[in-house]
C-alpha cells in the first residue's frame, strides 16, 4: 500500500513568505495575523485542489468539496476494485476453491483466474499489493483478475468508499489549525481524525513563518498544483490589503480614489 513520500505535502514556501510578510509591513498589518490568515487560506484551496473531484474545482467561496465530489471519489474507488479483481457469485467462488486449491482456475483448457477469494483479509491484501503510490490501480488483464465472492467484494468495497475524502481531510485539518473556517462535507468531517494534518505559524529571525503539513494517500495528486495555488494566494492577498488600505484611508477622512 502507498505511504507518504510522494503523498506527503510539506509547505514551507521561502518567497511566499518573504513576500506575504513584506505586504503586512506595506500595508500596516499584524505580520503573525495576517501571515497565519493567508497560509491557513491557502490550505484551504489546497484541499480544493485535492481529489476526489466531480468537475475541476475553482477556488471560489469557502467549501472544500461537495457530496457529488465524493460520490466521484466512491465511484473511482469502485472502478478500481473490478480493475484488479473479478465478483462472481458465492457458489461459484466456493465450487472454485475447493476444486483448484488455490491454484489457477481454468475453464474450457484456459487460464480465467489466477485464483479465488471468498474473505476480506485476502482481498485487502491483494488489493494493497496492486495500489501505486497515487494510491490507484492498472487495469489488469481479465485472467489475471482474481475471481472474489460477491457478499465479501461487496463488504470491503463498502469499507472502501468511506474512505473517500481522507486526502482532502488532511489539508482541511491543516486550514483548521490555522482558523481557516469553511464548508465542509460530512463524509469529510467523519474522516478528520484519519489523515495527518498540521497548519502552525512560528516566530523566526525573519520575522513569523507559516507552515502546512498534509499526509494521506491521494496527496500526490495536489503537489502539481502548489506553484500555481501560491501564486494565486498571493495576488488576492494584494487585493485584500488593498482593500484594507483604502477602508482605512475613509474612516481616516482622506480620499480615495
Amino acid at each position: 500500500m502507498p505511504r507518504y513520500g510522494t503523498n506527503q505535502n510539506y509547505i514551507d514556501d521561502s518567497v511566499f513568505q518573504r513576500r506575504a510578510r513584506k505586504l503586512a509591513k506595506i500595508y500596516g498589518v499584524d505580520e503573525k495575523e495576517f501571515i497565519k490568515n493567508q497560509t491557513g487560506l491557502l490550505a484551504r484551496e489546497a484541499a480544493k485542489m485535492t481529489p476526489p473531484w466531480d468537475g475541476f474545482p475553482k477556488l471560489t467561496g469557502t467549501g472544500v468539496g461537495t457530496g457529488k465530489d465524493i460520490k466521484a471519489g466512491k465511484m473511482a474507488i469502485r472502478y478500481d476494485l473490478f480493475k484488479i479483481a473479478s465478483p462472481r457469485k458465492k457458489g461459484v467462488v466456493t465450487w472454485a476453491i475447493n476444486t483448484f486449491k488455490g491454484q489457477p482456475i481454468y475453464y474450457k483448457g484456459k487460464i480465467v483466474a489466477p485464483f479465488a477469494i471468498d474473505d476480506e483479509t485476502t482481498l485487502a491484501q491483494w488489493h494493497n499489493k496492486w495500489q501505486l503510490p497515487n494510491g490507484r490501480t492498472s487495469k489488469m488483464a481479465a485472467d489475471a483478475r482474481p475471481w472474489v465472492s460477491e457478499p465479501v467484494f461487496n463488504r470491503y468495497l463498502k469499507k472502501e468508499q468511506v474512505k473517500a475524502g481522507i486526502a482532502k481531510a488532511a489539508f482541511v485539518k491543516a486550514s483548521l489549525d490555522l482558523g481557516a473556517k469553511g464548508t465542509i462535507p460530512v463524509s469529510i468531517l467523519k474522516n478528520i481524525a484519519v489523515p495527518f494534518g498540521s497548519g502552525k505559524v512560528a516566530k523566526t529571525s525573519k520575522g513569523p513563518k507559516g507552515t502546512i503539513d498534509a499526509r494521506a494517500d491521494g496527496l500526490w495528486h495536489t503537489k502539481r498544483h502548489l506553484p500555481k495555488l501560491m501564486t494565486n494566494r498571493l495576488k488576492k492577498a494584494v487585493k485584500r490589503l488593498e482593500y484594507i488600505g483604502r477602508q482605512s484611508a475613509k474612516k481616516s477622512g482622506f480620499k480615495v480614489v
